[in-house]
């Protein structure tokens, strides 16, 4: 069973391998590299800020309404966020091939 690998390692492999060739296809220029960095870290930004409203908001509710119901709306709020931070990243990945598509 040692030689045995775990779907996780299967997929590791694959994700890595498919990177590789992805990189090896596409050669990026330096500008393209920098406006690729630019943009993660305007991403990167925009959910950090997200993700300290919502902080901001769950600490505000547990101060002013009951236990219980605090909690079922802290619950939606880490969900509204989750869908906000997935949607910003799709939003990123789809910049990013934009960038890489152009010459």
């Amino acid at each position: 069973m040692a030689g045995m690998k775990s779907a996780l390692e299967l997929a590791m492999e694959k994700l890595n391998a498919q990177k590789s060739q992805e990189e090896a296809v596409v050669s990026l220029t330096d500008a393209q590299r920098q406006e690729i960095s630019d943009l993660r870290k305007q991403y990167d930004a925009k959910i950090a800020e997200k993700e300290i409203m919502m902080q901001s908001d769950i600490r505000q509710l547990m101060q002013r309404r009951p236990l219980q119901e605090a909690m079922a709306v802290a619950h939606e709020l880490r969900e509204k966020f989750q869908q906000t931070k997935k949607a910003l990243q799709e939003e990123l990945e789809a910049k990013i091939s934009m960038v890489r598509i152009r010459s």
